[in-house]
């Protein structure tokens, strides 16, 4: 049925004149919801029965998913905000329970459950804190969902205080924590290269000041084996070749950044004795080059120490 594969590319829901237009009848969607295919979630849309989660209930309360929301649907850095955020029409009768909404006009957009991605990282810009939202164009740029060129011209009619943040996003970010360790690292005086290609190791995360190969690995961290031995071999490989190198948890990042950044100008001070950064101090030599979330712990004593 061609309006079923329609409803698909729409991320599993839509209203009756989408489906219409796509070839459906009032018969055949009657069909699909007797045999419990489509459900009706409210007058006027019609939804796949697998359509579970914040799609599901934004649909049904005649919502769009928004802002941090929308971000993660898209794939995109969306903070550490759990919050279900949606955008209600002005006009709506009431306030639907369980989300953040927020009050406007959507702009115009096929899909019925979240609103474009041009929406989506306008809100984001302006809602979110600044460091959620430039991570938010960080990751939209590195997959490719847009160009640079693209998302200025998004941020074209909005306050400057937002297109000052879009301004500041770059390729690069494979992910919302290596965005955040780019910026925290910049705001403190450092200069950061991302996705830096080093001859038999292959792409590396970044190289902090031009001496210091800096990894972030994600929440799945070691989640296998196979992994787990590809980054020892890459590690070995840098040591090998006389490069300094760290390799920091994104869990460290979240909750022990002061630790993290700690360590990092700690491998970088005997290079640069003399450098004194935003936090106004300097730190002497640590020679770490593993800072996992038990090696937190102890770079964090290390740190209360000194």
């Amino acid at each position: 049925m061609k309006w079923m594969g329609r409803l698909h590319e729409l991320g599993g829901a839509a209203t009756t004149l989408q489906l219409r237009n796509a070839g459906a009848t009032r018969e055949t969607l009657a069909e699909a919801v007797n045999a419990g295919v489509v459900v009706r979630p409210r007058r006027g849309v019609y939804a796949l029965a697998t359509l579970a989660g914040p799609p599901r209930a934004a649909v049904a309360a005649g919502a769009r998913l928004s802002c941090v929301t929308a971000c993660r649907s898209y794939g995109i850095w969306a903070g550490t905000d759990p919050r279900v955020h949606v955008v209600i029409p002005p006009n709506g009768r009431r306030r639907p329970d369980g989300f953040v909404c927020h009050w406007r006009a959507a702009e115009p957009g096929e899909q019925v459950w979240r609103v474009s991605l041009a929406d989506c990282l306008r809100t984001v810009g302006h809602c979110a804190d600044e460091e959620t939202a430039v991570a938010a164009f960080d990751t939209a740029l590195s997959a490719g969902l847009l160009s640079s060129f693209e998302l200025a011209d998004i941020m074209r009619s909005a306050p400057r205080a937002v297109r000052a943040r879009a301004a500041r996003a770059r390729t690069g970010s494979e992910s919302g924590v290596e965005s955040l360790v780019r910026q925290r690292l910049e705001a403190r005086g450092h200069h950061v290269q991302q996705q830096v290609h080093v001859s038999g190791v292959g792409r590396v995360d970044m190289l902090v000041d031009g001496e210091l190969y800096l990894e972030v690995d994600g929440y799945a961290f070691h989640g296998d084996a196979g992994a787990f031995e590809r980054d020892r071999r890459r590690d070995t490989r840098l040591a090998a070749d006389g490069h300094r190198r760290l390799r920091v948890s994104a869990r460290s990042v979240l909750t022990e950044w002061p630790v993290v950044a700690h360590s990092i100008e700690r491998v970088l001070r005997p290079l640069h004795p003399q450098r004194t950064h935003s936090n106004g101090g300097t730190n002497p030599a640590l020679p770490a080059v593993l800072l996992t979330d038990g090696a937190a712990a102890s770079a964090r004593r290390t740190q209360e120490e000194t």
